[in-house]
């Protein structure tokens, strides 16, 4: 018959043979443990507290020795001296003053008589005929040699011996030599007295603690006792033990001088004969062990209800849940799978129910899933083919007809190789394969065939299916047709390489085709031309015209530059009105000049931009590889130098690239790297130049002109850096500190107690274009305290042409502030007369071009004569720059010009050679 089991019963058994029986054993075992572990600390802690006493006894004892030798030495001195009684039984009174457990004191000779004596009860100090006799009964017996033996180790303990005044002990010390004493120093100590000082430590820890001798006979009274000091204690195990000599057990309990049942030990007394019994009562170590199992055990029962009572509970939840499951499984029998809706603590049961619920859920999803895979294999944008372990085609989507054109019918049966195309060789498929066969998958790039034959990019993935015996039983491939993302790809490399205005090559592109170019050339041994072309003046084109027309300029150019050059050359659009044509191939410097010069040619003819015709021309510089450079950047670099110097020998021209154009570049850039730190190093300074009437010959102002005072180059030409400071906008900068140190110049000078003088100084166009640059005015006015009407800007005929109108509207605003202007070097631009008459200016200065040859240029001469009439018709001032000779002064006196200034005067000058000059020659300020 088989076993049946409940698993409710089980359980039972299981928390019985598993939980309380162990606990029970382990409670007991436990409890025996702890006792005897909590009586051996007890009995170790009255163990210590009686080695403590002994060590108090120890002390007072060793206390009193260290006593009785302090005064052994003067008690030696006095007897060296003719034993002066008086002084010894002062010496001995102090030890009994001092220590109340010293009852009598004695020196005694070598040979046992008493030298002195001296009680606590003595009233006399001094000896009297009485001393005798009192002091006869302390008299120590035959064993004084015995004492001076002993003596040898420094003092000696007598036992403890009892007496009509009570219970004593000798203790004797050497006076002198422990081995040859003068005599010897003997203290009667009453133990009773010392062992009461004893007592109060004891009872303490406690303890009841007791003295006997080797008979027996109690010697210290012990409170609420029945026995009395003198009465033999032979009956109490401890004493027995002594006695005999044997140990006394610790452990052992037995009833104790109290009558009680106790622990004790026995400590013994060498020197003195006696030994020193310490007891505690039993139930004082007991009971609180007691007290402690007692808490312990009612804790065990607890628990082990608290634990039958969850055995109980957790048997109910575990029985009905796995009733509940086994209906379900039933249930489950007959083909209904509704999830399982039980619920329980147990991680197991609930792991079952979820296990029952994942199987069912499984069996709905896997439905699930195959109706979702045929709509996904269906309904995919991409083309998908299943072939088998054969490598035939067993099936495919509508995809995969709609890309290629094959309906299903024309490819299941057959292998994919009628979508190849020609564009792969036999080692690319022989490669894809072994990737699959080694990895499983392989996913890339391959250009397959339509059905019409039109060949087209696809990203290809195929991946290896393995049934159960890791065998490949299928492969699964899909074809996703890239057509629009390689043409999206061919658009973004052409914005990426050309430029989106003139759909010219742009910078990347041209550096890509150099390089090629030059890496070319290296192999063939040719040369390769670039030729740097920008077009002249194409910003007054923007700003006349607006930025549209110039686009549409540009774009024009670039159409043009593109019909003339040959097809092999690259026409590149670098940015702004920057273009770079590479020649490849030249044979020689005919070649590239031809090509300069055709390029050129082609802007004779005016471009027509919306209705209108607008000439415009350019300047070409030219770079030859490998002469002017063996990479890119420094052939490009030399090629926009080589321009640069076409602009400057007049534009619309072509110049090659030589090495003083490099040099000169340097230079410009060195100088713009000092330029930048030379306000901060404070390197600037003013030189002042003065100008003087003509009428006569007195001051009537000074020019502010900068110098750079550079630390390793020394003074630096304006005309170096003043260009360089233009074009970087730090003439900005510049001119502002120029200005804020003329006016506080002049300010020092009328501190200094000269007159107020007119300081003339020079606006760039930057600087009077610069937002703002009224309020800079006003605010280094206001800051140097400065009269506006010393104060004379100069501007140059171009400043004031440009942006007429805007124009205007600063120099009035200048001019309401109480500021002279006047046109600088006239003469030298295209001033409007009409417009000219529109500004509020006060003077007209000469340039000094046209005085240098007045007394030989019949033109120049009657260029400045023209010049001051027409100052005079406006009402206007003249001065006339640069007059050097006396030629020149007598030829603008007879022109009546108002003003000169020039070396014929004086050369520009430091502030401070300025004041030296003018009162060197007596010259006046008018």
């Amino acid at each position: 018959m088989a076993l049946t089991l409940s698993i409710k019963k089980t359980w039972f058994g299981l928390i019985l043979l598993v939980s309380i029986l162990p606990m029970l054993v382990m409670q007991l075992w436990g409890s025996y443990k702890y006792y005897n572990l909590q009586l051996e600390h007890a009995l170790q802690r009255e163990e210590f507290y009686r080695e403590l006493s002994l060590d108090h006894i120890n002390q007072a004892i060793m206390r009193l020795v260290t006593l009785l030798e302090n005064k052994g030495d003067p008690i030696a001195h006095n007897l060296a001296h003719k034993q002066n009684q008086q002084t010894l039984d002062e010496l001995l009174a102090k030890v009994i003053e001092r220590e109340s457990s010293v009852h009598g004191l004695l020196i005694l000779n070598t040979d046992g008589s008493i030298i002195t004596g001296i009680e606590d009860h003595d009233p006399n100090l001094g000896l009297s005929p009485t001393r005798p006799s009192l002091l006869a009964h302390w008299q120590p017996s035959n064993s004084t040699n015995k004492f001076i033996k002993s003596l040898n180790n420094g003092y000696h303990i007598s036992p403890i011996e009892i007496h009509p005044e009570g219970i004593f002990f000798r203790l004797a010390v050497p006076i002198g030599s422990p081995k040859q004493p003068l005599a010897i120093l003997v203290a009667y100590i009453d133990a009773s007295s010392l062992w009461a000082g004893l007592k109060d430590h004891l009872t303490e820890y406690g303890l009841t603690a007791y003295l006997i001798n080797h008979q027996g006979i109690l010697l210290s009274s012990v409170s609420g006792s029945r026995y009395k000091i003198g009465q033999s204690l032979d009956h109490l195990l401890p004493v027995q033990a002594f006695i005999a000599g044997n140990t006394l057990l610790s452990e052992k309990a037995y009833r104790g001088i109290m009558g009680e049942p106790v622990f004790g030990s026995m400590s013994i007394l060498t020197d003195m004969n006696a030994s020193m019994i310490t007891e505690v009562e039993q139930h004082h170590l007991i009971s609180p062990i007691r007290i402690t199992l007692i808490r312990i055990i009612l804790v065990a029962i607890i628990v082990t209800l608290f634990l039958a009572w969850l055995g109980l509970s957790l048997t109910n939840r575990l029985v009905k849940p796995l009733t509940a499951i086994s209906t379900d499984f039933k249930r489950v029998a007959k083909q209904n799978y509704t999830p399982c809706s039980i619920s329980s603590h147990f991680i197991e049961l609930q792991s079952l129910v979820d296990s029952f619920n994942g199987m069912v859920s499984e069996i709905d999803k896997s439905q699930r899933k195959l109706r979702q895979a045929a709509a996904v294999f269906s309904s995919s944008l991409d083309g998908i083919i299943i072939t088998n372990a054969t490598g035939k085609i067993i099936a495919i989507n509508h995809a995969l007809t709609t890309i290629t054109g094959y309906s299903e019918q024309e490819v299941l049966g057959r292998t994919p190789s009628i979508f190849k195309s020609d564009r792969h060789n036999q080692t690319f498929y022989d490669d894809m394969w072994q990737s699959i066969k080694e990895l499983g998958q392989w996913r890339g790039e391959v250009w397959h065939q339509r059905k019409n034959g039109e060949r087209f990019p696809t990203l290809l993935t195929i991946k290896a299916v393995n049934d159960d015996g890791d065998e490949i039983s299928h492969h699964v491939s899909i074809i996703t047709d890239i057509s629009t993302i390689k043409e999206t790809e061919e658009k973004l490399s052409q914005l990426a390489h050309h430029d989106p205005l003139t759909k010219l090559p742009n910078r990347l592109l041209l550096n890509s085709r150099l390089e090629h170019a030059l890496q070319h050339a290296e192999r063939k041994k040719t040369q390769v031309g670039i030729l740097f072309l920008d077009l002249d003046r194409f910003k007054n084109i923007n700003d006349s015209m607006g930025h549209t027309q110039g686009d549409h300029l540009l774009k024009s150019v670039a159409s043009r530059l593109a019909n003339a050059m040959r097809a092999e050359d690259t026409i590149a659009r670098l940015g702004g009105d920057e273009f770079v044509i590479l020649v490849e191939e030249l044979e020689d410097m005919q070649g590239i000049i031809k090509v300069a010069k055709n390029t050129l040619s082609i802007f004779k003819k005016p471009f027509h931009i919306y209705n209108q015709d607008i000439f415009i021309e350019a300047s070409i510089g030219i770079s030859i590889y490998p002469n002017d450079g063996k990479n890119t950047d420094i052939l490009l670099r030399n090629a926009d130098t080589a321009m640069y110097q076409a602009k400057e020998k007049g534009r619309n021209n072509y110049q090659f690239y030589t090495k003083s154009l490099t040099d000169k570049a340097r230079e410009r850039l060195t100088i713009e790297t000092n330029l930048r730190r030379a306000l901060e190093r404070n390197e600037f300074e003013l030189y002042y130049q003065p100008q003087f009437s003509l009428k006569d010959s007195a001051i009537i102002g000074v020019e502010a002109l900068i110098r750079w005072n550079h630390p390793e180059q020394g003074l630096v030409s304006p005309v170096s850096f003043i260009p360089v400071a233009e074009e970087t906008g730090l003439i900005v900068p510049i001119g502002k500190w120029v200005m804020r140190t003329a006016c506080m110049q002049h300010q020092a000078w009328l501190k200094e107690g000269h007159p107020p003088i007119k300081i003339a100084v020079n606006l760039s166009a930057r600087q009077f274009h610069e937002s703002g640059i009224t309020s800079m005015i006003s605010d280094i006015l206001e800051e140097t305290t400065m009269d506006s009407t010393c104060l004379e800007l100069e501007l140059t005929e171009s400043i004031v042409m440009n942006d007429v109108e805007s124009t205007i509207k600063i120099l009035n605003e200048l001019h309401w502030m109480g500021l002279e202007i006047s046109i600088d070097d006239f003469g030298t631009g295209y001033s409007s007369l009409s417009y000219l008459k529109r500004f509020p200016i006060d003077r007209l200065k000469i340039d000094q071009s046209f005085i240098r040859d007045i007394s030989t240029s019949i033109s120049d001469a009657e260029l400045v004569t023209a010049i001051i009439t027409l100052a005079r018709s406006m009402k206007l001032k003249v001065i006339a720059e640069g007059v050097e000779t006396k030629e020149q002064l007598h030829y603008l006196k007879k022109q009546e010009c108002d003003e000169v200034q020039g070396y014929y005067y004086s050369k520009p000058l430091p502030a401070k050679e300025l004041i030296q000059f003018l009162h060197k020659n007596k010259i006046s300020i008018s």
